[in-house]
């Protein structure tokens, strides 16, 4: 998938206990993502992306809550409440590894790491400790390998119903990296059944 976006795989796998028959239509959007610019940036291309290929109403989380309203699971029920969401989708970033190269000897000049835990993150896939949530980087820097994880959550109960998981490499390359990723998650979901 993409262009710029090497080696992209998604897998998708149900919660146990999951209904495998519901069918979501309006979704809470949230990039979990200490950085405001990145967060509405990507909610931006995946509302639009499943409005255009999907045909679900997506509201992001960037227009519906305030820029300093931090992401925990009161402010997203309120807002999913509030546009009356019958699911949350919630992309994190969970791993990368970075490296920068100079000239076209490729010689790597510097790397960066990144890994959180599941530990970290509580209802909705929101961060509970923000030491740890602060501590992310951009996935879409220079020649970064990447994990993200997407989790949808139904709002009745705030139950996790389905997670994929994208991994793949990307050289600089922004704009076309979230196409990539979002297309990847709205042909997943709309396999698994989970949207037109």
């Amino acid at each position: 998938i993409g262009s710029c976006t090497q080696s992209l795989k998604v897998t998708g796998a149900w919660n146990e206990g999951a209904t495998r028959s519901q069918t979501f239509s309006k979704l809470l959007i949230v990039g979990v993502s200490p950085d405001y610019k990145q967060r509405c940036n990507f909610e931006w291309v995946l509302e639009t992306k499943l409005r255009t290929d999907a045909g679900v109403t997506a509201i992001r989380s960037c227009s519906a809550m305030k820029a300093d309203e931090p992401l925990n699971r009161e402010s997203i029920e309120r807002v999913a409440a509030s546009v009356a969401a019958d699911g949350v989708l919630a992309t994190r970033l969970v791993a990368a590894a970075s490296s920068l190269k100079e000239g076209g000897s490729g010689d790597t000049r510097g790397s960066v790491r990144y890994k959180a835990t599941d530990v970290g993150y509580g209802y909705y896939g929101m961060p509970v400790v923000y030491g740890e949530f602060e501590a992310s980087q951009s996935i879409f820097s220079l020649e970064t390998e990447f994990e993200v994880t997407t989790q949808l959550y139904e709002t009745r109960g705030a139950s996790l119903v389905y997670t994929l998981k994208t991994t793949g490499k990307t050289q600089d390359a922004n704009n076309i990296v979230r196409d990539d990723i979002t297309s990847a998650i709205v042909a997943r979901l709309r396999e698994a059944g989970l949207i037109q």
